[in-house]
């Protein structure tokens, strides 16, 4: 009985929070599917935990995405953002990387998925970063990981500051035209 209540108080207080309680909030996990999301324990990068996205099979060719969505802080408007983030992936066989998405009122919207930097295979944590321009008029900044087909991305310490004017952007930009709303009743069809 000595060993046992030690015992027992031990499993109480050090392995009390299962990974599967844990709540992921206020991330979202997009394809749900073909991929889980989750915290893990597992060679963290840094502290206890870090999130991982995963495919549920070795055969999916889609895409998973694990992503929040935050309101600007006051100090970011007119500034270049820059968000760093430690990256590493797990068997990936298409593609994996980060994205950060700064959306304005005015229809501009600044965007990198870091397409042209893209994690294959196998990597250790590594940081990455992304640096875009908040323009005054930010409504919304989306960020997150994202993969294509089979494998795991494993993300920590996401990071947020502002830079010197001189650093480039790493995105690109793009005017999007909003019309009023159409065909809410789904009456008009077009061919082709």
């Amino acid at each position: 009985m000595r060993v046992l209540i030690p015992l027992i108080m031990f499993i109480i207080l050090h392995g009390s929070d299962s990974l599967a309680e844990l709540s992921l909030k206020p991330w979202a996990h997009h394809n749900q599917k073909d991929y889980e999301a989750g915290v893990t324990t597992d060679n963290a990068f840094a502290g206890r935990y870090a999130a991982y996205i995963r495919s549920k099979s070795s055969e999916t060719n889609t895409t998973g995405s694990l992503w929040q969505a935050i309101k600007p802080r006051p100090a970011w408007f007119g500034e270049k953002v820059m968000m760093t983030v430690q990256m590493r992936t797990l068997k990936v066989k298409g593609s994996a990387g980060l994205f950060m998405r700064v959306s304005s009122y005015s229809g501009w919207i600044s965007y990198d998925y870091m397409y042209d930097r893209m994690a294959k295979g196998d990597t250790d944590w590594h940081q990455c970063t992304i640096v875009l321009e908040v323009p005054h008029d930010t409504s919304l900044i989306d960020f997150g990981a994202w993969i294509i087909g089979p494998g795991e991305v494993q993300v920590d310490n996401f990071e947020f500051k502002v830079v010197d004017p001189k650093v480039l952007v790493t995105g690109t930009s793009e005017k999007i035209e909003f019309g009023e709303p159409e065909n809410l009743d789904f009456e008009r069809f077009s061919k082709g």
